[in-house]
């Protein structure tokens, strides 16, 4: 295994700067696109149900329940063939479209589209919370994120060392670019891969068994595809508590901590 290829100076490897420009250009109108992306997975898979070879329990199967009417069985296929036909048209009419929105000269991320996306991960949220995400990635203060902001937002949440910097935007990427294959799901394989370019054997093992085992750090459990997965769900509530205990073991957190001890024990 090669030696790690991010350097304090630049904490993004190749390899994930290319995954980070990926999430980017899926999530610019990902509320514009989610519909149309979803409806051509449906299609692109009856299509390849169509046109996948018959075997002959098919074959037998098809035969038994068309009638014993040659003439209703060849209507039913021609009006199947025309379903098809349907679907081809659909098909190249929603590529279009999504060709037409990666096209525009101005890409950048809504609040709608964070919204579209945390609901594709399955996290409900309210208005308030995806302003909040926003917030924290918007320097520019216009109600959008571009690509340098964006940038920003994840190097300098690799860089933090001591929690305080928001993070929920980029807990929501760092999925995204764990999970390559859009599954919804994030496996040991794909965040292995990644994880070992920026921080090395050691700390990507110990980030691996935090999110893939149980709590307190026990075995990993391999279940599901690709060595193990986890849903956001899953990788929100260890990465958020993972956050949390950064921050109390930082001087800043420690000093809160005291303080909080103190008020306690003061008198009333």
């Amino acid at each position: 295994m090669r030696s790690p290829s991010s350097t304090p100076n630049n904490p993004i490897a190749p390899k994930e700067l290319k995954e980070l420009k990926r999430v980017y250009e899926q999530l610019c109108y990902f509320s514009e696109k989610a519909q149309a992306m979803e409806r051509l997975k449906v299609i692109r898979e009856t299509l390849a149900e169509y046109h996948r070879p018959l075997t002959s329990s098919m074959r037998q199967r098809d035969f038994f329940l068309s009638t014993s009417s040659n003439h209703r069985q060849s209507v039913s296929v021609e009006d199947q063939e025309k379903k098809m036909i349907a679907l081809q048209k659909e098909q190249v009419e929603l590529e279009r479209k999504l060709a037409d929105i990666r096209g525009r000269p101005v890409q950048h991320i809504r609040p709608q589209d964070t919204a579209a996306a945390l609901k594709s991960l399955g996290k409900r949220v309210t208005k308030r919370e995806v302003q909040n995400m926003m917030w924290e990635v918007d320097e520019k203060l216009d109600g959008v994120i571009d690509w340098d902001e964006f940038h920003l937002n994840f190097e300098r949440n690799i860089r933090d060392s001591s929690g305080l910097e928001p993070a929920g935007f980029y807990h929501m990427v760092q999925f995204m670019i764990y999970d390559h294959d859009n599954n919804g799901m994030v496996s040991i394989d794909e965040t292995m891969n990644m994880l070992y370019a920026r921080v090395g054997r050691e700390q990507m093992e110990t980030t691996i068994t935090k999110l893939f085992g149980g709590d307190d750090g026990a075995p990993i459990k391999e279940v599901g595809h690709q060595g193990g997965e986890i849903d956001f769900e899953r990788y929100w509530e260890v990465v958020v508590r993972e956050q949390q205990k950064r921050f109390g073991d930082s001087d800043l957190g420690k000093v809160v901590a005291e303080k909080k001890q103190r008020k306690k024990k003061a008198p009333l």
